[in-house]
């Protein structure tokens, strides 16, 4: 049986297996082109740390739903596509938690995998849907993380 990419194979697989095959997926789902004009920033966004970073953000967001919205259709020719899919959708949104925002700190592996299964049956199609989705589950991470340090 092929990885899931669910809680219990997140936490037995080694981070640095999920990390290289989690770079490989989004640089195949992502153009260079495309990544190369993601993380090219304007004087203005970049003449403070602040705005820096909030650039970086952007681009981490905007790479993530891109990589997101290529699943589908990048899956869609092979056996089980349905499953592949998923399988995918669960590694780039373990990628965009764990590497992308290094959101470890403010809300628990279980906690991000709860979000991913409400998220799978609706999964948007595209990287403008995706977008929203993962906007609204950076919002739902701090209010998580908001409750827990109550």
């Amino acid at each position: 049986m092929e990885r899931d990419y669910k809680l219990e194979c997140l936490m037995t697989m080694p981070r640095h297996e999920l990390e290289e095959f989690s770079h490989r997926v989004v640089s195949r789902m992502v153009p260079e082109d495309v990544m190369q004009e993601l993380f090219t920033f304007d004087k203005e966004e970049v003449d403070s740390q602040e705005r820096l970073i909030s650039a970086q953000f952007d681009a981490m967001l905007r790479m993530t739903a891109i990589a997101l919205g290529e699943v589908k259709g990048a899956f869609s020719e092979s056996d089980n596509a349905s499953q592949n899919t998923e399988r995918m959708t669960r590694l780039l949104l373990w990628h965009f938690y764990a590497i992308s925002f290094n959101l470890e700190e403010a809300v628990t592996l279980e906690q991000h995998c709860d979000q991913v299964e409400k998220i799978l049956p609706n999964a948007p199609s595209d990287a403008f849907g995706w977008i929203k989705v993962l906007t609204e589950l950076l919002h739902t991470y701090a209010e998580l993380n908001e409750k827990r340090s109550q």
